[in-house]
Formats: C-alpha cells, sequence, structure tokens
C-alpha cells in the first residue's frame, strides 16, 4: 500500500485538534443555545474528520495540495471566531466556511484514480 498522503493527514489532524477545542469551549459555555450551537459544529467537524481518514492514501496531487492550502489559510478565522464564541451566528457563519473548504479537499481527493 502506499505512503500517507501528507497533505491529507495534516488537515485531517487540524480537524481533530479543532473537534479538542470545541469541546473545551462546550464546556465553558453559558448558555443551552451556545452548547448546542458547537456540539451541532462537533458533529459536522468529526464527519469531516472520518471522511478525510478515509482518503488518507490518496495519490498527492497539485489539486489536493491547492485545496488543503486553502483549509490551511481558513484555519485562522475559524480560531478567531472561536476565541468571541459568544457570538454565535458568526461563530457558525466562520465555521461552515471553513468546512466548506474541507469539503473541496474531500472532493478533490475522492476524484484522484
Amino acid at each position: 500500500m502506499s505512503d500517507k498522503n501528507s497533505d491529507l493527514v495534516a488537515v485531517q489532524q487540524q480537524l481533530i485538534a479543532l473537534v479538542d477545542n470545541l469541546s473545551r469551549q462546550q464546556e465553558e459555555a453559558q448558555t443551552v443555545d451556545a452548547v448546542k450551537a458547537i456540539g451541532r459544529e462537533i458533529v459536522e467537524v468529526n464527519h469531516r474528520v472520518t471522511m478525510v481518514g478515509q482518503l488518507v492514501f490518496k495519490e498527492r496531487t497539485d489539486e489536493i495540495k491547492a485545496a488543503v492550502q486553502k483549509v490551511l489559510k481558513g484555519k485562522q478565522a475559524v480560531d478567531d471566531a472561536i476565541e468571541s464564541i459568544q457570538r454565535l451566528n458568526a461563530f457558525i457563519t466562520t465555521i461552515t466556511q471553513f468546512l466548506g473548504l474541507v469539503d473541496k479537499v474531500i472532493d478533490t481527493a475522492k476524484l484522484v484514480a
């Protein structure tokens, strides 16, 4: 079997770290709405962890690498949103946009022969 795709492994590691961070935020949340909103996002991120994990042996391509670079750049916006998680709508919008970038990586990797 071929080596793991280091680009996809990096995305998976970032997603796992994001789940850990969101879990800590959920434990500290002060309202039921915040706990529910963060919980929904944890489910969404975990789904991407699983999807990327199933694709880590895909061949490295320029397309995957380019998609991964967008995820790496988008991660800062998620970190910033988590810092101000009290503004739930902004948090949800930002993490949704980030997960859209992750979905592009997954779609690109699935198409690699």
